[in-house]
């Protein structure tokens, strides 16, 4: 094999592990030309507004605002949590602490107005593994579900 036939084969071979369609073309002793079409979809506009509510969901409990976090709830959930989250963010208000969040997995569809994604909470604590769920109700998505996992 050619210097030049190793040099485009494993940069078209990773290329292609990520999802690209690549082909090269030779054309004599000049130099190869190489396209690269992605074949990756654009990023789901439902998955951004989920990402979106999830963050912002976390970001009111660093502003230590309950009423605020409570808003992104469904109603029967934010009246079963309300008493715990008041709890929680007074805590948090207390000893001046910040989550930090970050998401472990993209929110996925598991029906047809469903999703879920786990988020990791980091606090001095250690790392906590957080499952929320989410549901499209009257046109709007929200949160019926944001509680530790094992």
């Amino acid at each position: 094999m050619r210097m030049s036939a190793c040099l485009i084969a494993i940069p078209t071979a990773l290329l292609a592990a990520c999802g690209s369609s690549v082909s090269v073309t030779t054309t004599g002793a000049a130099s190869p030309s190489i396209s690269v079409a992605s074949t990756t979809s654009p990023i789901d506009p439902t998955v951004t507004e989920l990402r979106d509510l999830a963050f912002a969901y976390w970001d009111a409990f660093n502003a230590w605002n309950a009423d605020l976090v409570g808003s992104y709830l469904e109603e029967t959930y934010r009246a079963t949590r309300r008493g715990p989250i008041t709890a929680e963010i007074d805590q948090l208000s207390a000893f001046g602490v910040q989550l930090g969040v970050q998401e472990e997995s993209a929110p996925v569809m598991i029906g047809d107005r469903a999703a879920e994604m786990y988020m990791e909470l980091r606090n001095p604590l250690g790392i906590r593994r957080i499952r929320m769920e989410f549901e499209m109700i009257d046109g709007d998505w929200v949160i019926t579900f944001a509680e530790e996992t094992g």
